[in-house]
């Protein structure tokens, strides 16, 4: 009781630091996302839409914020959704959709969800395989669902009751017939689906009592369709038609258009549309009522009927195809609040730099239609290119209520009513693969001094630093004694964005993030607010001249860079920072090349060095934003060369080393410094011999993790080229998951030991090469010391990356069989990690469970013993000489990001930030997770040091969860940064949302609280002002008196 008493009182203790209720919002904020829109549907007032990153959300249509969101886990897929009854909406998911799950249209309420079958037994299928349907009658007020599963399986399920009326399975149970669609008559239940012959596919139709499930009819329909677009449509009359024939199928098969109307016994004839050679067809939402559009090869667009006999030529749209005064339309359609459709086609004019919308409106009783159209200024240097079209039908009736919904390139999302843009979500944010802090420049009171008159700018430099740090010390005590707190350390923070007002506020919490996304957008984020300050998207350079591709950030870098200015005749050179970013592009003919970026972090302007006949003009701020290509072809690896001048260096796949920027001077520095770089390098091969295996060839492919020096040959390269100096061979089977370094600076670690309650002396073990290695092996053994298993294990390694020498080691279980589960961090002499513990590992303790391992490594073999790590070659055998304190504990959420706290000096303790399975972020105070906890009754000298007794598990304190109430979902990385108070740093949370807090690990010590008397100070300053002005006359006389008796 009383372990757990101390512990608890510990959490308390640092929960007491925690944000109070009127800073949320303030000091952090949330920006909530749902991913890159797949498929949209307007439905009333909302937008539903599933997206890439497995969410169904329903979006505000008036302003675009998220009405509600249902997020699902990756083994969890979406794979189809309809409406009924106006106000419900029917979702499967999961592999073969294996659940069934209902919602709430307005509230996004969970009103049922059943298991229709165990996902892991789920057929996979290349082709469409799962749909879902509503029957057009009610059965006790209840509406019928009828869902197609494993494209071999259609059920009839109650909709309020969850229960499974009938069920029908295909007989070859999906190995001759994949269904891929469903519809549903007040006569009989329609599936269609796919035979594959040699070459071609086939379509097989069977017909189901709505009733009972029993099958009524059951054909294959002559038909020839390509392996590769096997597409077709399946048209209904709309619910307010007189006639009910069946639906109709329709198909492109050599260049004519094929239908087929279907009744329950499915006896017709294929009907063919001559005369027009087609390319495709497309449906864009009106099936239901009967039309779709076919694509001619005369590059027009054909609007097509089914009056419930054959299919009509409704409209002609001219000209669709891409030209060069415009791109390809996009078509959508929709029905109007009478229920008649609305077509709506949108490209751009390349001649008009606008936006061009046209709406097809049919007028079916006299036989022919109406077109209107208009312009909108959708700028697409800043958004890509359209890449879907959403009509709101209802919007119709006039030009100025006409609403559409963009998807663009980019994955920004728009709503554009008539030619005014109502509202846009850069989802692009939820796919950011790199990104960095930034610092912002500090206003400074001097600044007219350094810029002003020729006489202010002659002054030394340490008459204008003296006078800055006064004036900026003056001015921030008058915030700090005359400002409010909230006022203290948000005002700044929520200044304009303006590029002219783009300064840190005292404190450095401003700050800008450079952020980089797998869509081909770079953001520049305020760090205060979340704001986008600007965006550029990533040029194509070559591919974009016919081929297209697309650009994926691998790896960002802050470097200062030297500028240039003439002062008073004389060239003076200051530093300032950019933001370099190494990218692969892969363009869609299959070529790779490695492209490197460089912007100003404050403007996104390209800010590369010129070249040959290139001038700044040139260059605009608003095209995107073009690299220079460095390596024709893949990355190896990148790193930053320690020369001070922002040089980055790269791999090529012949470990030739490329510079950028290439120039004398960088290739000079990376001649001084090669002999001190050391790279670690993954490789795969297929000829190591097995351990004990004498001469034989392991036949099996092995994973080599190899360490290289640079060298310079100038008969072989006119580059530095790595060649290897030790390996590190893994079992067969076992594969790298990840390589972690300590990207955090070691110098900036003040404290080198830890003092204990004896007086003795803890000296960390501070090894700058250190690497994390995390492994998968699939079901063997392993030469590192995975003990020959007949299932998967996960492997964490910690080695020196100069020799090669493995320092810890530890294997874990590999639940499922993966090792994703499996997260560390390594920051100075600290290392943690986390796994899921499934109770069936040899090792294990049958607990099921999250744990956390804390491990601290301290130098020599006892207290007091010193190798000075930090300067020590690793070269020295010393470097093993080593102890490491270990301590597990149980945690009672899942973890899918881990990260450490860090400020400029290093002086304030390290918490550990935690993104959980909760949606929500946490921070562990480090005494919690000091090894070195007793397991007993604690001793005097270690309660001196803090210790508590060793718990096994950790508290769920509410009030350690730095995300409070937000949901922050699907969390990949935590960044941290730290700010201008070496008590704070900043917390930023990226994944599908992104969050962004304050952390102060030891407490605000460097600020004065908000209960701080701050008229007292100043009556006590004042009255000791005032009591030596009044004294100061007297100690005079009195010293004046004693110098004449004195003499």
């Amino acid at each position: 009781m009383l372990p757990s008493l101390l512990v608890a009182s510990l959490s308390l203790a640092a929960a007491s630091w925690a944000l109070h209720e009127s800073d949320v919002g303030v000091v952090d904020w949330h920006t909530k996302l749902v991913g890159i829109p797949l498929q949209n549907t307007f439905h009333g007032d909302l937008i539903l839409t599933t997206t890439t990153s497995n969410v169904f959300a329903a979006l505000n249509a008036t302003d675009g914020s998220i009405a509600w969101r249902s997020i699902h886990d990756d083994d969890d897929p979406i794979m189809a959704f309809d409406v009924y009854d106006h106000s419900n909406v029917a979702l499967l998911s999961g592999h073969g959709g294996s659940t069934l799950r209902t919602y709430d249209t307005s509230t996004g309420h969970l009103l049922l969800e059943r298991r229709l079958h165990n996902p892991t037994h789920a057929r996979r299928h290349e082709l469409q395989h799962v749909g879902i349907t509503t029957g057009r009658s009610s059965v006790e007020g209840s509406t019928p669902l009828f869902v197609l599963t494993n494209g071999d399986t259609v059920s009839r399920i109650d909709s309020q009751s969850g229960d499974v009326v009938w069920t029908w399975s295909s007989p070859d149970q999906g190995s001759l017939v994949v269904y891929s669609h469903i519809r549903t008559t007040s006569d009989a239940v329609y599936a269609i689906g796919l035979a594959k012959s040699k070459t071609t596919y086939t379509l097989h139709v069977t017909t189901l009592s709505v009733a009972n499930g029993s099958t009524i009819a059951s054909v294959n329909i002559p038909a020839n369709l390509a392996t590769d677009t096997p597409g077709f449509v399946l048209l209904e009359l709309p619910p307010s038609s007189l006639s009910t024939p069946g639906p109709c199928l329709t198909w492109l098969e050599s260049s004519s258009i094929r239908a087929a109307v279907l009744t329950p016994g499915l006896k017709g004839q294929v009907q063919i549309l001559p005369g027009v050679n087609y390319t495709r067809i497309q449906d864009i939402g009106l099936a239901g009522a009967g039309q779709f559009i076919a694509f001619a090869q005369s590059g027009s667009a054909h609007v097509m009927r089914y009056d419930g006999e054959s299919l009509q030529l409704m409209w002609e749209f001219t000209d669709v195809a891409p030209s060069r005064t415009r791109t390809e339309s996009h078509f959508a359609g929709s029905l109007s609040e009478d229920g008649e459709p609305r077509i709506a086609s949108v490209y751009w004019s390349h001649a008009n730099r606008q936006a061009i919308h046209q709406t097809f409106t049919p007028r079916l009783a006299e036989g022919k239609g109406q077109l209107t159209g208009y312009a909108f200024p959708f700028r697409t240097h800043e958004h890509g290119v359209i890449r879907h079209v959403t009509f709101d039908g209802r919007s119709s009736r006039t030009h100025e209520t006409t609403r559409l919904l963009l998807t663009t390139s980019t994955g920004t999302l728009q709503l554009w009513k008539h030619d005014t843009l109502q509202w846009s979500r850069e989802e692009a944010l939820s796919t950011i693969r790199v990104a960095a802090f930034v610092p912002l420049p500090q206003p400074s009171a001097s600044s007219d001094l350094s810029t002003g008159s020729t006489t202010g700018r002659r002054i030394s430099n340490t008459v204008l630093s003296c006078i800055r740090r006064f004036s900026e010390s003056v001015l921030q005590h008058l915030r700090t004694y005359t400002v409010s707190p909230s006022t203290r350390e948000s005002g700044s923070a929520r200044s304009s964005g303006a590029l002219s007002t783009l300064y840190s506020d005292q404190f450095g919490f401003r700050q800008v993030i450079v952020a980089a996304t797998t869509e081909g957008v770079l953001y520049g984020l305020d760090s205060s607010d979340g704001r986008v300050i600007w965006r550029r998207l990533f040029g194509l350079g070559w591919a974009s001249d016919h081929v297209g591709g697309r650009v994926f950030p691998v790896k960002m870098y802050v470097l200062p860079e030297k500028v240039g200015r003439v002062v008073d005749g004389s060239q003076e050179e200051t530093m300032k920072q950019t933001v370099v970013l190494v990218t692969q592009r892969r363009a869609h003919n299959t070529l790779v090349d490695t492209v490197v970026f460089e912007v100003d972090p404050l403007t996104g302007d390209d800010v590369r060095p010129l070249e040959d006949g290139e001038s700044d003009t040139s260059r605009s701020r608003y095209g995107p934003l073009e690299g220079k290509d460095v390596i024709q072809g893949p990355m190896i690896e990148a790193f930053v060369v320690p020369d001070g001048q922002g040089t980055v260096a790269m791999l090529d796949e012949f470990l030739q080393v490329q510079l950028y920027p290439d120039t004398p001077a960088t290739r000079a520095s990376l001649a001084r410094l090669a002999h001190s770089l050391h790279l670690v390098l993954p490789t795969r091969t297929s000829s190591i011999p097995s351990p004990g295996a004498g001469g034989d060839i392991d036949p099996s492919t092995r994973t080599l993790l190899v360490g290289h020096r640079l060298s310079f040959n100038d008969n072989v390269s006119t580059v530095h080229v790595a060649y290897p100096t030790w390996r590190i061979i893994f079992s067969p089977g076992e594969t790298i998951r990840e390589t972690i370094r300590n990207d955090k600076n070691i110098g900036q670690e003040l404290s080198v030991g830890k003092v204990l309650g004896d007086r003795r002396t803890l000296y960390k073990y501070l090894n700058k090469h250190l690497r994390v290695v995390l492994t998968e092996a699939k079901g063997s053994g392993g030469q590192m010391g995975l003990e020959e298993s007949s299932g998967s294990m996960c492997g964490l390694y910690v080695l020196d990356s100069v020799k090669g020498t493995v320092l810890y080691q530890v294997k874990l279980p590999a639940p499922e069989g993966r090792c994703d589960d499996v997260h560390a961090a390594l920051v100075d002499h600290w290392l943690v990690y986390a796994y899921f513990e499934d109770g069936t590992g040899a090792g294990g303790d049958g607990t099921k469970g999250w744990r956390i391992v804390s491990v601290e490594m301290y130098e020599g073999k006892q207290p007091d013993d010193v190798t000075r790590s930090r300067e020590l070659s690793s070269y020295s055998n010393a470097t093993t000489d080593f102890m490491a304190y270990e301590q597990a504990y149980l945690i009672p959420y899942g973890v899918t990001a881990l990260s450490t706290t860090s400020t400029r000096l290093g002086v304030t303790l390290k918490n550990l930030i935690v993104a959980s399975r909760r949606h929500a972020v946490h921070s562990v105070p480090r005494r919690l997770l000091d090894p070195r906890r007793p397991l007993g009754k604690v001793s005097p000298a270690e309660a001196e040091e803090g210790l508590v007794t060793y718990d096994a598990v950790l508290p769920d304190d509410a009030r350690l969860a730095l995300s409070h109430n937000y949901e922050v979902a699907n969390i990949r990385q935590i960044m941290s940064a730290p700010s201008r108070l070496e008590s704070t740093s900043l917390v930023l949370a990226i994944g599908l949302d992104l969050f962004l807090t304050r952390v102060s690990p030891s407490g605000t010590f460097d600020v004065l609280s908000e209960n701080f008397n701050k008229a007292q100070l100043v009556l006590t300053i004042g009255g000791l002002a005032l009591a030596i002005g009044l004294v100061r006359p007297v100690v005079r006389r009195k010293q004046l008196r004693g110098r004449w008796y004195s003499a």
